[in-house]
């Protein structure tokens, strides 16, 4: 059964860890941002856990980990390692159903937010697993509300005589591929938008009120209530990525 004592030792980093029944079988393998506070969470409210979790509690004799140089990296090896294994706690996975996760690839000059259903070791940032497609695309949609980076396909290659598209004129968009955003700022939103996808959005909010105060002072008034309307949306965001995140 797991225990404190299994616990003791786990480092508070990102990781993938396993759980091993009596005949050193794995019964199960997660990823965790924090290894030590992941595992630690099994032994609480046992009252309040699911079935199977119990059951995984109660076989469990033994706790291997991987430390992971992010939680990004620990989510491509633990996806690896369940299709490895295919332990039997991890049946969800193993039995098909799938999961979902917002993706962005840093390498390119103007990154998409983007829903996928798969990770590849293509040295994108994953975020998720999420509850549903529904939901993800949701999350998808709300970043989008907030920071106008580009919903098309293909490599931009920013022209100032190109006419942008609708999602330009609707405000949901800035439209790099006209050059109406410098690749500097549009990063500024893409991190921004991660900061958020990284459950850190009072960080976001702290950096978008120094540009809406300077803004307000620099008599952009416009900009300004722009950015305001960015804050008060970013209050809920959490919480909804919190609800639908698996």
């Amino acid at each position: 059964m797991l225990t404190k004592n299994m616990t003791a030792n786990l480092p508070a980093l990102p990781g993938v860890y396993f759980f091993h029944d009596k005949y050193d079988k794995i019964l199960y393998i997660g990823k965790a941002k924090s290894l030590r506070k992941r595992v630690r969470s099994y032994l609480g409210k046992p009252k309040k856990r699911a079935a199977k979790i119990k059951r995984l509690v109660r076989h469990a004799t033994k706790i291997d980990y991987e430390i992971c140089r992010s939680e990004s990296e620990a989510l491509l090896l633990e996806s690896r390692l369940i299709k490895e294994h295919q332990p039997p706690y991890n049946s969800a996975l193993k039995n098909g159903r799938r999961d979902w996760f917002v993706k962005t690839n840093l390498n390119d000059d103007f990154p998409r937010i983007e829903l996928v259903s798969e990770i590849v070791p293509d040295g994108a940032r994953y975020f998720g697993p999420f509850s549903s497609r529904k939901w993800t695309q949701e999350i998808i949609d709300i970043l989008h509300q907030i920071f106008p980076v580009r919903t098309c396909e293909g490599t931009i290659h920013p022209r100032p005589d190109f006419r942008p598209c609708f999602s330009y004129d609707l405000k949901r968009c800035d439209a790099p591929c006209a050059a109406r955003v410098t690749r500097e700022v549009y990063r500024v939103m893409i991190d921004d938008a991660l900061g958020v996808l990284e459950s850190n959005p009072q960080e976001v909010i702290k950096s978008l009120i120094s540009k809406r105060d300077k803004a307000a002072t620099e008599l952009q008034f416009e900009r300004a209530a722009a950015i305001q309307k960015r804050i008060g949306q970013l209050k809920d965001v959490s919480v909804f990525l919190e609800v639908h995140r698996r």
